[in-house]
């Protein structure tokens, strides 16, 4: 018998949107390409993407089978259409007064109930249009909740909705979205190395990502 979904049925249908008809816009609009590794993983895990554009979280959650959990700053819960939407998108509150300890606690939680989340281990949108340095946010919440990491490249959506734009562009296409391998750190070595081993190698992934499309 196979568990229970940890979404509940609002969720479902919001994310059923996403995929029937907001992806056919975007594939429409945006000439979005998406290619994925062969290496495949099924259940829950952290989603490492670079960050480009206000529009990276829904252009990665629209190629995700299952919904993903998403950070916010906690005074949008004091809204309350804000709570119920984000309640129903498994939101995550980060306390500005210790944003480490209430991401990372509230990370591992969704992840331990079998929901991934999606993680910009730059921290910010990049300001070059090059990957930044990738901190051991994802490699940590991994850690702790015995899940992988999968390496997420999202290309060129800063075009669309560039730094400092209050609205969107519907130009500047071509995105490309790419999914790597899943990451798991050698069980032997010791913890902060396991978080090492996968922050270096997500790295490197990315580093390769972008040299391939900026050369394309």
């Amino acid at each position: 018998m196979s568990a229970p979904s940890p979404h509940p049925f609002p969720t479902r249908i919001i994310q059923a949107v996403g995929t029937f008809v907001l992806r056919p816009l975007v594939l429409f609009v945006f000439r979005v390409r998406v290619r994925r590794s062969w290496r495949r993983h099924e259940g829950a895990c952290v989603y490492a993407a670079n960050h480009r554009s206000f529009f990276d979280p829904p252009f990665v959650g629209m190629w995700v089978r299952d919904p993903l959990s998403y950070f916010a700053r906690a005074d949008l819960w004091n809204n309350v259409f804000f709570r119920f939407l984000l309640g129903m998108m498994h939101g995550i509150p980060v306390n500005r007064e210790h944003p480490g300890m209430s991401s990372m606690k509230g990370a591992v939680d969704r992840l331990r109930h079998g929901i991934s989340v999606l993680v910009f281990p730059e921290g910010t949108r990049t300001r070059t249009g090059r990957v930044g340095t990738m901190r051991d946010g994802p490699a940590l919440f991994a850690r702790r909740a015995g899940v992988p990491v999968i390496p997420v490249y999202v290309h060129r959506t800063e075009l669309c909705w560039p730094r400092g734009a209050i609205l969107p562009r519907l130009s500047g296409g071509r995105i490309e979205i790419r999914f790597g391998s899943p990451l798991i750190a050698p069980a032997h070595l010791a913890p902060r190395l396991q978080d090492a081993w996968v922050t270096r190698r997500l790295s490197r992934w990315m580093q390769v990502q972008e040299r391939d499309l900026f050369r394309g």
